[in-house]
C-alpha cells in the first residue's frame, strides 16, 4: 500500500484565553472489522459545533457522535450517501430537541463537519456555515454557507454541502466552524513540512481568547488514525513492556521505527474500534488501573481490535491481496525452473510451443489457482485459529472475572469476555462453547449493569407512513395514543387478542372548532371521568385544548392566557384532574384547576419565590404535589406545591441520582445517560422513569431518584433513535422509533 497515509487530528480549544487538551463534538473513528461494503479502510472524523442554546453535556455529543460514526460503518453505498444518512440522523434528533425545547431565541442550529477518508481521497461534508481549509502547497477554502444551509434541527430537509480533495503527505486539513478575526493568510501559509506542536502553538497564539478548531495532518504510514493528547517532548525510548495474552502486540509494517511513524515527538492515541482491556488470569495480575475501561470522552481510545499474527490490517481483502502477489512472485520464480525440470523428464517434443493465447491463458490460471489454494486453507484453518485464539482470551476474561472480588474489576473482566466471545462467534457460526460463553457474559454483565431485557415486538398490525413521526405517546390499559409531528394529529390503536389495531374513524387533530382554532399540537394527556367521554387531551402551541372521544367529533376550548402571556407552552400534565402547562419561554409551570371537565379559572403559578430555571426543561411529570422538571441535560428538579403562604412551595435543583451499580457514582446526572423523556407511573410500587434515546434504555428509579434498574431489548430494534415512550397501567413498555412502535411486557 504505497500511498497509505496516517492521520494525526490535534483539537485546539482555547475557552477565555485558556488552552484545553480535549475539545467536546470530535469524535474520530476508523473502519471496524466488520465494516459494510465499501468501508473498509475509510477513516471518519466528525466536528459538532453547538450554540450556547443547546446545552449537551461532552458525554451526550460523544455519544451521539459514536452512535452515528457506527452508523456510518454499518451503511454501504457511496461515502456520500452513507453520510447523508448519518446528517439527516442527526438533523432529526437536534429538530426533535428544538420542537420540544423551544427558547426565547427560537430554534438554534447544529452544525456538523464529517470527512472521510480512504487513501488519498477526502471527501469532506458540512451542514451549516463553517470553514476548512485543505493546507498543501497552496490553500484550498472549503465554504459556501448558502449551500450548506443553516445548520441541523430547523427543518426536516437536511442542507449538506460536500467537497472531495486529494490528500498528500505533509497536508494539512483544517476545521474550523468559524474563523478567529485575529487569522490572515499568513496564519495558513507555510504548513508544509511544520512540525503539529508548532502548528498548533502559531494558531493558538494567534486566535485570540477563544477558538475552537481541529486540525488533521497526514504523514506516511499504514492508515492509522491517530488523536494528539499532549505535546510534551518525548521521554527517551524504553524498554519494550511485557504484553498480555489478552493484549497481543500492534505490529509496524516494514519494521518501521515508533519515531519514524510520528509527525512530532507528541503523544496519540490510535483510533479503532473500542474494546476493553483486562490482564492475564495470573495471580500477579496488575492492579485494578489496568482493568479501566471507561467511556469517557477525554480519555484517548485504545488500538483495538487487536491484530493477531495471522491477521493483516485491513481485512481478508488485504489478505487476499497480499496472496495474489505473493502467488505471482512465486509462479515468475519457479515457472523457469519447472520448464527446464520438465524438458529434461518429458519425451523431446514441443512441449512450450504452444499458441501465446494459450500459453497467456496458463500464465493467469495456474496462479489463480494457487491464490484458490491458499485461500482455501486460510477459509479451513486460518479461521479456526482466530476462533481458538478469541475463544481462549474470552475464556480467560471469564476465569479473570470469576477470580476476582471488587466488582468493578469483575465489570471489566465481563465486558472482555463478552467482546472476545463475539468476536469467536463471528468466526464459526455453529460454535457452541463460544456461543454459551457469549450468553453467560452477557447475563452476567446484565446484572451488575442492572440491566434487564424485554422481549419487545411491533405493536401495530399495519405499519405507519413512512414519514410519521411519532413524538408523544399515552397509554391506558385498552388503548395506546401517538402524537405525529409530521400530520400533526393524534392517532388512536386499541388492545386486541393480537396486538394494537389503529383505529381510522378516531378524529383528534388542528382545526376550526366552532369559535377555537387549534394549531399545532405540541403534547398530549390521558383524561379520566370526563363528562362528555374525552379519553385524551392535547394542548397547541396557543394555548388552546383539545377534548378527543372515540367516535364522536373532538371538544376545544381556550385556556385563558397567564398574565405574562404566553411564551411557547410545551408540555402537560393531569394529576387530580388540575392541568400543569410547561412554558420554558417564560420560565413557568402554570397550575389550572379542574371543575366539571373543564379548566375556566385563570391559571395560578406553580412556584412560590424559589423558580428553578426552566429554559432548558424538556419534560415534567406530577406525583400528587410534587413536581419533577428533567433538564436537557440530564439533571432534574423537584418542587413540592404549598398553598401555605407561610410554607410556601420549595425547590430541590439538582436532585441527586444515586447510583449503586459497580464503576458508576451518584451526582446530579446519570453517566453515560442521555435523558429525553420522563414518566411516572402509579402505586403500588410508584416509580419514575426516564428514557435514552441512543441506547435506547428505559431506566427506573425510586420517587427518591436510587436506581432500580435499565430496560433494554432482548433482540436488537432497528437502528433509530427513539422519539417517544410510555408505560400503560397493565405494564406494558411502548417505544417509538419515528413510524415504528414496539412493545413489550415489563419484567
Amino acid at each position: 500500500m504505497a500511498n497509505a497515509l496516517d492521520l494525526f487530528a490535534v483539537p485546539l480549544f482555547r475557552r477565555n484565553g485558556q488552552d484545553q487538551a480535549y475539545l467536546p463534538g470530535l469524535h474520530l473513528l476508523a473502519a471496524p472489522r466488520r465494516a459494510a461494503r465499501g468501508r473498509a479502510g475509510e477513516r471518519l472524523i466528525l466536528h459538532l459545533s453547538l450554540p450556547p442554546e443547546i446545552t449537551l453535556s461532552a458525554d451526550q455529543q460523544h455519544a451521539l457522535l459514536s452512535d452515528l460514526a457506527e452508523g456510518y460503518f454499518r451503511m454501504s453505498g457511496s461515502v456520500t450517501t452513507a453520510l447523508r444518512d448519518q446528517f439527516d440522523r442527526l438533523n432529526a434528533y437536534f429538530l426533535q430537541l428544538n420542537q420540544r425545547n423551544p427558547s426565547a431565541a427560537g430554534a438554534q442550529a447544529a452544525r456538523l463537519t464529517a470527512i472521510s477518508v480512504r487513501e488519498e481521497r477526502v471527501t469532506l461534508a458540512q451542514a451549516g456555515a463553517q470553514h476548512a481549509f485543505h493546507l498543501g502547497g497552496s490553500i484550498q477554502h472549503f465554504y459556501d454557507a448558502p449551500a450548506a444551509g443553516r445548520g441541523l434541527g430547523l427543518g426536516s430537509q437536511t442542507s449538506i454541502r460536500f467537497y472531495q480533495a486529494e490528500l498528500a503527505a505533509g497536508d494539512c486539513l483544517l476545521l474550523a466552524p468559524d474563523i478567529p478575526s485575529t487569522w490572515n493568510e499568513k496564519t495558513l501559509t507555510d504548513v508544509k513540512g511544520q512540525k503539529l506542536s508548532t502548528l498548533r502553538r502559531r494558531f493558538l497564539s494567534e486566535s485570540g481568547d477563544h477558538l475552537r478548531a481541529v486540525l488533521v495532518m497526514a504523514q506516511p504510514g499504514s492508515q492509522r488514525l491517530s488523536l494528539m493528547t499532549s505535546f510534551e517532548d518525548a521521554p527517551a525510548p524504553a524498554a519494550p513492556a511485557p504484553v498480555s495474552p489478552l493484549q497481543p502486540r500492534p505490529r509496524l509494517s516494514n519494521a518501521q521505527s515508533w519515531e519514524a511513524v510520528q509527525p512530532d515527538s507528541a503523544s496519540h492515541a490510535p483510533i479503532q474500534e473500542a474494546a476493553p482491556s483486562v490482564p492475564a488470569a495470573t495471580e500477579d495480575s496488575a492492579a485494578p488501573s489496568e482493568l479501566r475501561w471507561e467511556d469517557a470522552p477525554a480519555a484517548p481510545i485504545a488500538d483495538w481490535p487487536p491484530r493477531h499474527e495471522d491477521e493483516e490490517p485491513g481485512g481478508f481483502s488485504v489478505l487476499w491481496s497480499e496472496i495474489s502477489a505473493r502467488a505471482s512472485a512465486f509462479w515468475q520464480r519457479v515457472s523457469p525452473t519447472l520448464r527446464s525440470v520438465l524438458l529434461r523428464l518429458l519425451p523431446d517434443e514441443p512441449v512450450f510451443n504452444l499458441p501465446r493465447q494459450t500459453l497467456a491463458i496458463i500464465a493467469i490460471v495456474v496462479p489463480l489457482a494457487v491464490v484458490i489454494l491458499v485461500s482455501v486453507v486460510y477459509l479451513q484453518f486460518g479461521r479456526v485459529q482466530l476462533y481458538d485464539n478469541y475463544l481462549a482470551q474470552a475464556q480467560s476474561a471469564a476465569t479473570l472475572a470469576q477470580e476476582r472480588t471488587d466488582p468493578i474489576e469483575v465489570r471489566q473482566a465481563w465486558i472482555a469476555a463478552v467482546y472476545f466471545a463475539e468476536r469467536a462467534a463471528a468466526y464459526e457460526r455453529d460454535a457452541d462453547v463460544a456461543a454459551q460463553l457469549l450468553a453467560e457474559s452477557r447475563l452476567e454483565l446484565d446484572g451488575l449493569d442492572f440491566i434487564e431485557r424485554i422481549d419487545f415486538q411491533l405493536a401495530l398490525f399495519t405499519n405507519l407512513p413512512r414519514n410519521t413521526n411519532i413524538i408523544r405517546m399515552v397509554a391506558d390499559n385498552r388503548d395506546l395514543y401517538l402524537l405525529d409531528a409530521y400530520s400533526g394529529k393524534v392517532i388512536r390503536a386499541f388492545l386486541t387478542s393480537s396486538g394494537y389495531q389503529v383505529d381510522g374513524r378516531f378524529a383528534c387533530e388542528p382545526g376550526p372548532y366552532g369559535g377555537v382554532i387549534v394549531s399545532e399540537l405540541v403534547d398530549i394527556a390521558l383524561v379520566t371521568n370526563h363528562s362528555q367521554g374525552a379519553t385524551v387531551a392535547a394542548l397547541d402551541v396557543n394555548g388552546n385544548m383539545i377534548f378527543c372521544i372515540p367516535e364522536a367529533r373532538p371538544l376545544a376550548i381556550s385556556l385563558m392566557q397567564p398574565d405574562s402571556f404566553w411564551g411557547a407552552p410545551h408540555s402537560i400534565a393531569i394529576e387530580n384532574g388540575n392541568l400543569y402547562v410547561l412554558d420554558p419561554v417564560t420560565n413557568a409551570v402554570w397550575v389550572y384547576f379542574g371543575e366539571d371537565s373543564s379548566f375556566p379559572s385563570a391559571p395560578r403559578f406553580f412556584f412560590g419565590s424559589q423558580v428553578p430555571s426552566m429554559q432548558h426543561t424538556q419534560d415534567i411529570a406530577l406525583d400528587g404535589n410534587t413536581l419533577y422538571l428533567l433538564d436537557l441535560d440530564g439533571h432534574v428538579a423537584q418542587c413540592e406545591f404549598s398553598d401555605d403562604l407561610e410554607n410556601p412551595t420549595t425547590c430541590v435543583d439538582p436532585v441527586e441520582f444515586v447510583d449503586t451499580r459497580p464503576g458508576q457514582q451518584s451526582g446530579r446526572t446519570v453517566a453515560g445517560a442521555n435523558f429525553s423523556e420522563l414518566l411516572l407511573t402509579d402505586p403500588p410500587g410508584p416509580s419514575i422513569f426516564f428514557i435514552d434515546p441512543i441506547t435506547p434504555s428505559v431506566y427506573q428509579f425510586s420517587t427518591r431518584m436510587n436506581i432500580v434498574r435499565q430496560l433494554r431489548s432482548r433482540t436488537e430494534l432497528p437502528k433509530e433513535l427513539v422519539t417517544a415512550f410510555t408505560i400503560s397501567p397493565n405494564r406494558l413498555v411502548f417505544l417509538a422509533l419515528k413510524n415504528q412502535v414496539y412493545f413489550g411486557p415489563m419484567p
